[in-house]
C-alpha cells in the first residue's frame, strides 16, 4: 500500500479518535447538566429557564435521563474501544500507552488456566487465520455496536409514553423486541470486552435459566415455570424501571456513582495521580521498609474511585511493581502486595468502589453518610493489618533499605490544589448533608475554577520570574479542561454496561423467584445440628460468606456487591443481625474475592505485571490478607464497629466503639503476626504462631461471652498482642544480618 492510500485512512481514524473524545467530554456534560437539572429545577437566581430548554432535556422523571444515559454511555465505550486499537493500528498513539488494552481476553483467560497447572497445548494455529480477520473487523464492529446503542436508546425514550402505559395492555410491537434483544445483546457484548467472559457469561446464563424450557426442568430450589422469549425480552429491556434501564441500580450508577468517577477521571487529567505517586515515593524514601508502601498508598486512594480491583491493580501496578523489585523483593510478593492493595481499596471511604452509592440506595433507613462511617472501621482494620503484614514481612526476609531520607514537605504543595474541590467535597457531604449527586457537582465545578486559577497564578509567576529552575510547568487551561471531560466520560463508560447487565440479572433472579428461595434454605441452616450443636448464625455467616466470594469472583465491585446483596444479605437480615451490618459483611466478602483463587483477579493482574507464578503469588495475597477474612465476623459480634456508639456507663463504656476497635484492632495484628510466622524480631515457631492465633481470636470475639467476663477476656487478649510486640521490638530487637526467609516462605 503506497504512503498517500495509508494516509487517508490515518487521517479518518484521527478524526473518530476527536470525535470519541468529543462525544466522552459531551458524555461527563450531559450528566453534569442533569445534577444541575436535579439541584435547580432550571431556575437559578430566580431566573427560569424552563421555557428555553428543549423538552427532551427536561427530565421530569429521572427514568429518562437513565435511558440516554445508557445509550449514551454505551456508544462513548464502544467508540473508545474502537478508536484504541485503530489509533494503536495507525501508528497515532504510543504502542505502550495501549499495550494492556491489547491484550484479549482469551488471551488473559488463557494465562490464567496455564497457571492453575491446565495443559493448553492443543494446537489451535488452524484457527489463527479466523482470530485474525476477526481482529481487523472488530473496531468496526465496535463501532456499529456503538451507533446501534444509540439508536436503541432513542427508540426507547421517544417511545418512553407508550411503553409506560398503552403496551402492557395493548401489547408490544414488533419494533419493540427487537430494539429490546439489541439492548441485552450490547450490555452482555460491552461487559464482556470491559470485564471479561465471567460476569457476561452470568448473564447469559441467567438468560437461559429464566427460559420456560430450562425453569420446569431444574430441582428443587432450582426449579420455576419460566417463561418465553420475547416474555423474557419485555422483563428485561423493555421496562423502563427495570431490567436494563433498573431505577436502583443503574439509576444510583447514572447518578451518584457517575459524578464520582468522573470526578475522579477529571481529577485524574489535572495530576492528582502523579501527585498520589509523588507522595507515595517521598514517603517510601524515609521508611527502613522502602518504596513498597507505595502500592498501598497508592492503590488506597486510586482502588476506591475506580470501581475495579483488576483496573486499580492495572492502573498503579504498572509502576509500583517494577519499583517494588528493584527493591529486591521477590516477584510473587510483589504481585501480592499490589494484588492486596488494590482490593483492598474497594472498601475504603468515601467511594468504595462506588459501592457506598449502591448501598445508600439498597439498604433501608440508612444515608449516604451512614454508610461511609459504617464503612471507616472495617477500611481501617484491614489496611493497618496489610501495613503490619507487609512491614513484618519485609522485615523477615531482609528487604529493607538503608538509603533513607527525610520527608520533602514541598512535595504537598503540588497537591494544595487539590485541597479546595476536597474540602467543598467534605463539607457538601458532611456538614451541609447534601446527595452525593449535587455535592459531586460542586466539588467537580470547585476543581475546575481551582486548577483554572492555578495555571494562571503559574503562568503569570513564570512571567515576572527570572528563575529558570523554578519555573512552573504549565499545560493549556483549555487542553486540560478538554481532557478532564474526556477521561470523565471514559471511566464512566464501561461501568455503564455492566450496571445495566446486573439490573437485568437481578431482574430475571428476582421473577425466577430464586433470590427468596435461596434466603430460605440459607435461613434453614440456623437450624441445623452439626456435633450435637446447632450451626445458628454462625453458620449462616459462614455460608454468606462462600456464596458472596463465589459470586463475587472476577466482577468489578459494584457488579459482586449487586449480586450478593440482593441473593444472601435478607437471609443474614432475617436472623437479627442489623441490615447495614449485614450489607457491610458480604460487600466486604465481595471485596477478597479479588484475592481468592481460583480467580483472584487482581492477583491475577498483579502476577501478569510481576512476571511472576499465580498460584505462588495466590498464596502470598492469602497470607497478607488473611485477617480480612476474620474481620467481617468481627463486627458482627461487635457492631459498635459499624453503627457507632460510645457505650453504657454499665459497662464501663467496654462495648463502645473506642474500646471495640482497639480490641478487634490488636486481634487482626495476632492474626497477622500469626500468618506471616515474625513478630518484627524473630521467625516464629509453629506454637507460639498458634499461640498469636489464639489470642487474636479472644481480642477479636471475647464479646461473645457473658458480661463483664467477655470484655475482660478482650482486655488480657489486646494487652498480651501489645506486650509481646512491644517485647519482640525493644527486648529482643530486630537484626537484618539474620533476617531470611524460611523454607515455607
Amino acid at each position: 500500500m503506497s504512503i498517500r492510500s495509508r494516509r487517508w485512512p490515518a487521517r479518518l481514524v484521527w478524526t473518530f479518535d476527536r470525535a470519541t473524545a468529543v462525544l466522552a467530554a459531551v458524555f461527563t456534560l450531559f450528566t453534569l447538566y442533569y445534577a444541575f437539572y436535579n439541584l435547580t429545577n432550571l431556575s437559578l437566581f430566580g431566573i427560569s429557564f424552563v421555557g428555553v430548554v428543549p423538552d427532551p432535556l427536561q427530565f421530569p422523571e429521572r427514568a429518562k435521563y437513565v435511558i440516554i444515559f445508557v445509550g449514551v454511555g454505551l456508544a462513548v465505550y464502544y467508540f473508545d474501544y474502537a478508536r484504541t486499537r485503530l489509533t494503536e493500528r495507525y501508528g497515532l498513539r504510543d504502542s505502550e500507552e495501549t499495550a494492556s488494552d491489547e491484550e484479549s481476553d482469551d488471551d488473559e483467560e488463557t494465562s490464567l488456566l496455564e497457571d492453575l497447572g491446565v495443559d493448553l497445548s492443543v494446537d489451535t494455529s488452524a484457527l489463527d487465520p479466523v482470530r485474525s480477520a476477526y481482529a481487523r473487523i472488530d473496531p468496526y464492529l465496535a463501532i456499529v455496536l456503538g451507533l446501534a446503542a444509540v439508536f436503541a436508546a432513542y427508540h426507547v425514550f421517544t417511545s418512553f409514553g407508550r411503553l409506560t402505559t398503552s403496551a402492557n395492555l395493548l401489547g408490544y410491537r414488533s419494533i419493540d423486541h427487537t430494539i429490546g434483544l439489541l439492548l441485552i445483546i450490547l450490555v452482555t457484548d460491552a461487559t464482556r470486552r470491559a470485564f471479561g467472559w465471567i460476569i457476561a457469561s452470568v448473564g447469559i446464563l441467567a438468560l437461559v435459566y429464566m427460559h420456560q424450557a430450562v425453569g420446569p426442568a431444574l430441582p428443587g430450589l432450582l426449579g420455576h415455570s419460566g417463561d418465553n422469549w420475547l416474555g423474557i425480552i419485555e422483563e428485561v429491556a423493555l421496562g423502563v424501571y427495570s431490567g436494563v434501564f433498573d431505577a436502583t441500580i443503574v439509576g444510583i450508577g447514572s447518578t451518584w456513582v457517575a459524578v464520582f468517577i468522573m470526578f475522579a477521571g477529571i481529577a485524574k487529567a489535572f495530576g492528582l495521580l502523579e501527585f498520589v505517586r509523588e507522595v507515595g515515593t517521598e514517603l517510601g524514601g524515609t521508611l527502613r521498609t522502602g518504596v513498597v508502601q507505595i502500592a498501598v498508598i497508592s492503590s488506597m486512594v486510586m482502588g476506591s474511585i475506580t470501581g475495579s480491583a483488576a483496573a486499580n491493580a492495572a492502573t498503579t501496578g504498572s509502576f509500583t511493581i517494577p519499583m517494588i523489585k528493584d527493591q529486591g523483593i521477590r516477584d510473587d510478593y510483589a504481585a501480592a502486595i499490589e494484588g492486596v492493595a488494590s482490593a483492598g481499596g474497594q472498601m475504603l471511604p468515601p467511594v468504595m468502589g462506588v459501592a457506598a452509592f449502591l448501598m445508600a440506595d439498597i439498604v433501608s433507613d440508612t444515608t449516604y453518610l451512614g454508610v461511609v462511617q459504617a464503612g471507616t472501621i472495617p477500611a481501617a482494620l484491614f489496611y493497618l493489618s496489610v501495613f503490619v503484614g507487609i512491614h513484618f514481612t519485609i522485615l523477615k526476609h531482609g528487604w529493607t533499605t538503608s538509603d533513607l531520607s527525610s520527608f520533602d514537605w514541598s512535595v504537598l504543595k503540588k497537591g494544595a490544589s487539590f485541597a479546595p474541590p476536597l474540602a467543598v467535597l467534605l463539607y457538601t457531604l458532611v456538614f451541609a448533608g447534601y446527595t452525593p449527586m449535587t455535592a459531586g457537582l460542586y466539588t467537580i465545578v470547585a476543581l475546575f475554577v481551582t486548577m483554572i486559577a492555578r495555571n494562571l497564578f503559574q503562568r503569570a509567576y513564570n512571567a515576572s520570574s527570572t528563575d529558570g529552575e523554578n519555573r512552573y510547568e504549565v499545560g493549556s487551561i483549555a487542553r486540560q479542561t478538554a481532557k478532564g471531560l474526556e477521561q470523565g466520560g471514559t471511566e464512566m463508560a464501561p461501568l455503564v454496561g455492566v450496571l445495566s447487565a446486573m439490573g437485568m440479572i437481578i431482574q430475571l433472579l428476582n421473577k425466577s423467584g430464586l433470590t427468596g428461595r435461596l434466603g430460605t434454605e440459607i435461613i434453614g441452616f440456623a437450624d441445623v445440628t452439626l456435633f450435637g450443636f446447632t450451626g445458628g448464625l454462625a453458620l449462616v455467616l459462614v455460608l454468606a460468606m462462600i456464596t458472596s466470594i463465589i459470586f463475587g469472583l472476577g466482577m468489578p465491585t459494584p457488579a459482586a456487591y449487586i449480586l450478593v446483596a440482593f441473593l444472601v444479605a435478607d437471609a443474614v437480615t432475617e436472623l437479627g443481625t442489623p441490615e447495614l451490618t449485614t450489607h457491610m459483611f458480604v460487600f466486604y466478602f465481595a471485596m477478597l474475592s479479588a484475592i481468592t483463587p481460583p480467580v483472584a483477579i487482581s492477583v491475577a493482574v498483579g502476577s501478569r505485571i510481576a512476571d511472576s507464578d499465580f498460584l505462588t503469588s495466590c498464596k502470598q495475597a492469602l497470607r497478607l490478607g488473611a485477617p480480612g477474612f476474620v474481620i467481617p465476623f468481627s463486627f458482627v459480634a461487635n457492631n459498635t464497629l459499624i453503627q457507632w456508639s460510645a457505650g453504657s456507663p454499665g459497662a464501663y463504656f467496654l462495648d463502645g466503639t473506642p474500646f471495640a476497635f482497639v480490641f478487634v484492632l490488636a486481634g487482626t495484628v495476632g492474626l497477622i503476626v500469626a500468618t506471616v510466622g515474625f513478630d518484627g524480631a524473630t521467625n516464629l515457631s509453629a506454637p507460639v504462631r498458634l499461640l498469636y492465633l489464639a489470642i487474636g481470636a479472644v481480642a477479636m470475639f471475647g464479646s461473645l461471652a457473658p458480661e463483664p467476663f467477655g470484655y475482660l477476656l478482650q482486655i488480657v487478649a489486646a494487652v498480651t498482642v501489645a506486650g509481646l510486640l512491644l517485647r519482640a521490638r525493644y527486648v529482643v530487637g530486630y537484626d537484618i544480618d539474620t533476617a531470611e526467609p524460611t523454607a515455607s516462605d
